[in-house]
């Protein structure tokens, strides 16, 4: 019994620390293997589509999904963040230059309305005084930017090498995800019941908010970049992508953007063309939302709305954009959690009821 006692606790503390070790070597990579997980889940369904189709080819079917996500999500990304590049670049050197529009406008709106800028004065509040803050300011961002050109080139490549390593973790995956997941889910120390549910809460809350961030934001992105460029606004495809971006976070989202354009408009003048523009961001734009989102992603998440709002912002603040989608899932798997737990408990205590009202029932006989 000593010796076999012996042998179980030097095998648990092996297994341990090579889990541990693993985990070490993995760490760098921990984004690239998420991404290949939400993105094998997500794809599942049309590899099991796709096997029946091509007789069972586990590795054409492989290569084909792959070559899928290349095409479709690693490319339109790396696009989207070259245009995003060149229009930062154009809006630097406006800046540089004094040309950059919001300066532009504080001018025209002082010419303008003379009382505004007489009232303003009386509280203190100078519209040259506003204008050099904001010169200033976008300044320091450019020099900011400037310094740190070699650093966000640096960045690109990393996000270029993780890409490719996610799409190969995902080609594995692809290949052997289903003996991967049975081996996983007959190790976990679980009922079966509550294994299901914690994979399913995983599962769901990823392809939803998947779903719903790519859906929304490149709808939202393209009526974006379509009105300002009808509108002759510059940078067109840069201001719809920064739309897009911002759409997939909550409390922004691309009202930021084509808000404080419209109104900008109104007040230098081009009310015609501002008001075109807010009124298509309020009822088109903004609206595409609740017509899209319901469409993409089917019925509404079990998390809540304020949750899910949380641990979107706190993942994004830990995790980086990863945590877009890891800060909403963790959310689900914590929920998934404590309604077990209560479940159990609540499953307990009926029983226990259940047991004395027997007993009350045989005592009486």
């Amino acid at each position: 019994m000593q010796d076999g006692f012996r042998q179980t606790t030097f095998g648990t503390a092996v297994l341990l620390l090579a889990t541990i070790g693993m985990g070490v070597v993995l760490f760098p990579f921990w984004k690239a293997i998420f991404w290949a997980v939400v993105l094998t889940i997500l794809f599942w369904p049309l590899r099991e589509k796709l096997m029946n189709w091509l007789n069972g080819r586990k590795t054409l079917t492989a290569s084909i999904i792959v070559l899928m996500n290349l095409l479709f999500i690693l490319f339109p990304a790396l696009l989207i963040l070259g245009i995003i590049a060149e229009g930062a670049v154009s809006v630097l050197s406006q800046v540089e230059f004094d040309s950059f529009p919001p300066g532009k406008m504080l001018e025209t709106i002082s010419g303008k309305f003379p009382r505004l800028s007489d009232a303003l004065a009386t509280l203190g509040i100078d519209f040259a005084a506003i204008k050099s803050v904001l010169g200033n300011m976008f300044a320091y961002i450019a020099q900011f930017l400037a310094t740190h050109l070699a650093q966000i080139g640096q960045g690109a490549s990393t996000l270029v090498f993780q890409g490719f390593l996610a799409f190969y973790v995902l080609f594995t995956f692809l290949l052997f995800g289903d003996r991967m997941y049975e081996s996983c889910f007959a190790v976990i120390p679980a009922s079966r019941e509550h294994k299901q549910k914690f994979f399913t809460a995983f599962s769901e809350m990823a392809v939803a908010t998947i779903r719903g961030m790519v859906s929304v934001g490149f709808v939202q992105a393209l009526l974006g970049a379509i009105i300002f460029f009808f509108l002759g606004i510059d940078n067109a495809a840069f201001w719809g992508a920064i739309m897009g971006l911002l759409s997939v976070i909550p409390p922004f989202g691309a009202g930021f953007i084509w808000g404080p354009a419209g109104i900008a408009m109104v007040l230098s003048g081009d009310t015609v063309d501002g008001i075109i523009l807010l009124a298509f961001g309020a009822g088109v734009i903004s609206m595409s939302d609740n017509v899209v989102r319901p469409i993409v992603v089917g019925r509404a998440s079990s998390v809540p709305s304020f949750l899910i709002l949380v641990t979107t912002l706190g993942g994004l603040a830990v995790f980086g954009l990863t945590g877009l989608v890891l800060g909403p899932v963790i959310a689900a798997v914590f929920l998934s959690i404590w309604q077990l737990l209560y479940d159990e408990k609540k499953k307990a205590a009926s029983s226990v009821v259940d047991d004395e009202t027997l007993g009350t029932f045989s005592h009486k006989e």
